[in-house]
């Protein structure tokens, strides 16, 4: 495990990005807890530090898919028609797998985290 930061760095409902073993690894607290997962939208890439917080979810800026911090699951792909008319021109446009999580621990006010921890989502 790598020392990223002092843990007064991370400060609640914030987010962070650092880059270990050339990933970009979106670091945060969220409701006290850390977490650490990758800073790229499972649905097409977008950077996740740009989204917001809803509950446990981030919420990617672009798209409106919202990934659990602490499982990485998918738990909400919001409506982006702009129409009931419009149709898509693939079906596995919409397609996202789960987040990339890290192993990520917090001792001697210093945040831990393992940039090869966590399986490539599905």
């Amino acid at each position: 495990m790598m020392r990223i930061c002092n843990s007064d760095d991370i400060k609640d409902n914030s987010l962070s990005v650092f880059t270990i073993s050339s990933r970009d690894i979106l670091v945060g607290r969220r409701g006290g807890r850390i977490f650490a997962c990758s800073n790229s939208c499972p649905h097409r890439g977008a950077s996740l530090s740009k989204g917001h917080f809803n509950g446990n979810n981030i919420v990617c800026y672009m798209h409106g898919y919202e990934y659990n911090i602490f499982t990485g699951a998918l738990e909400n792909m919001k409506s982006w028609k702009k129409e009931d008319s419009w149709m898509e021109q693939s079906p596995n446009w919409r397609n996202s797998g789960d987040l990339r999580l890290y192993k990520i621990d917090e001792h001697d006010n210093g945040v831990f985290v393992d940039s090869v921890q966590g399986e490539e989502p599905v």
